[in-house]
């Protein structure tokens, strides 16, 4: 199967713009992410990574952190950390510092 490159960002856009088109695809996101998304993109998550979703709301500001340790942060972290993008009015989707499966550069995302 041939596989496309995605950073972070570029891996959440896809999986908002899914739940932003789906319904159903939301809904088994918010109950389960890791099973909701290997059924719809065929992708496995490495067992040892937690997939935690965040609704957003008017009322509550999902802020994400570098981890608490001494650790410096790689180039590619430290860019993914840097921000977000916003998508669309009042959108935004906030890029950090998980690291790619395999310690790779970018996550492996089935091409379509």
């Amino acid at each position: 199967m041939d596989t496309k490159n995605l950073t972070t960002l570029e891996l959440n856009q896809l999986i908002a713009d899914k739940a932003r088109e789906n319904d159903d695809f939301r809904l088994a996101l918010i109950n389960d992410a890791k099973t909701a998304i290997k059924k719809e993109f065929a992708v496995e998550f490495p067992e040892d990574t937690k997939v935690e979703v965040h609704v957003e709301s008017t009322k509550v500001l999902h802020l994400i952190i570098p981890a608490g340790n001494a650790d410096e942060l790689t180039d590619d972290q430290l860019e993914d950390v840097a921000g977000g993008t916003a998508l669309q009015p009042g959108v935004i989707i906030c890029a950090y510092g998980v690291p790619y499966p395999g310690g790779g550069t970018a996550w492996k995302w089935p091409a379509k």
